[in-house]
């Protein structure tokens, strides 16, 4: 009987050995419009997440906050762009959540109709300002910009939320006086005569007194997945670093993808393409540590977030650990 229970266990051993590694699963999560959808497109039908030997589902969102809100109901485990004003805030909050990386840089510009009496952006004091809605970076950078800059309040202006095509329409239709765009967008829409008075990289490093573009989206994971998946979240951020190379070799791969996800038109998917370098990053680098502590601080000034930002919120290991990953 010893003898049989010895060879079973070996048998079942050598099974064990011989059957595949179960992948490792992971929900993403990401904003179906603005500047997500392109880095969303590209990481799915280049199929990043899975060369790395994940099992992944994507959860794709209509409103930019969603994913954020998702991942505190443990819906999804990493969101691939999530506002960077909304993940410090939830994590200065406590909540279960983390920001591994920097993914977008804030590449907007503040624009006018051409025929509008607007010269600068100090003449914006009591006007319609269209933008992305409140609780995204967006929102948060541009009322420091306006507070800390101009020295407007809440009140010296109307803030119009609305996505970025709905926007170029409203100061078409002259509903709104002007609009903070991204430079995405202002390459789309080139039947709109729209002059630009001001850009938010220029007023941030008047802001901020710092050439370090302000961050627009993290990669914000959830903790419980981060801590019981320390290598599969290495690979995620691997597939993320990857993607972004690729993007930035192959505009022909963008623009494809584009134009099967999300049905632009060829011109405007190269458009769109040709920006990818300077509208994305994948990095976690102290100096992205430092930018990301720095603007949290900026927007706890103007009452954006509240609280303080632990060093704990902002972890490097899957970033460091993604670099071994060839």
């Amino acid at each position: 009987m010893k003898r049989i229970a010895i060879v079973a266990a070996a048998f079942a051993a050598m099974l064990g050995a011989a059957a595949p590694a179960q992948a490792e699963k992971v929900r993403i999560g990401y904003w179906s419009s603005g500047v997500s959808l392109g880095f969303g497109a590209v990481l799915e039908s280049g199929k990043f997440m899975e060369k790395e030997g994940l099992e992944v589902e994507y959860v794709k969102f209509p409103d930019v906050n969603a994913p954020t809100k998702a991942m505190a109901a443990g819906g999804i485990d990493f969101a691939l762009g999530a506002p960077a004003a909304a993940a410090m805030s939830v994590a200065a909050d406590g909540l279960p959540m983390s920001i591994v990386l920097a993914t977008q840089v804030a590449e907007l510009d503040f624009v006018v109709p051409d025929d509008s009496p607007i010269k600068s952006m100090a003449d914006l004091k009591g006007k319609k300002i269209g933008g992305s809605p409140a609780g995204s970076a967006t929102a948060a950078i541009a009322s420091a910009v306006f507070e800390k800059n101009y020295g407007f309040a809440s009140s010296d202006y109307t803030l119009v939320p609305g996505n970025d095509p709905r926007l170029a329409q409203f100061l078409v239709q002259k509903d709104i006086d002007a609009a903070a765009l991204r430079t995405v967008t202002l390459a789309l829409v080139k039947d709109v005569k729209l002059r630009k008075i001001g850009s938010f990289r220029e007023e941030w490093k008047t802001l901020s007194k710092s050439d370090a573009p302000p961050v627009l989206g993290v990669g914000l994971m959830r903790n419980d997945w981060l801590k019981a998946n320390p290598d599969a979240a290495a690979k995620v951020v691997a597939a993320m670093r990857k993607c972004f190379e690729f993007g930035k070799s192959d505009k022909a791969a963008v623009a494809k993808a584009l134009i099967d996800a999300a049905n632009m038109k060829e011109d405007d998917a190269k458009a769109y393409a040709a920006l990818w370098d300077g509208i994305y990053t994948v990095s976690m680098e102290p100096a992205d540590v430092a930018s990301l502590k720095a603007e949290f601080e900026v927007f706890k000034s103007v009452s954006a977030v509240k609280g303080d930002l632990p060093d704990s919120a902002l972890p490097t290991a899957p970033y460091e650990a993604s670099k071994s990953i060839k």
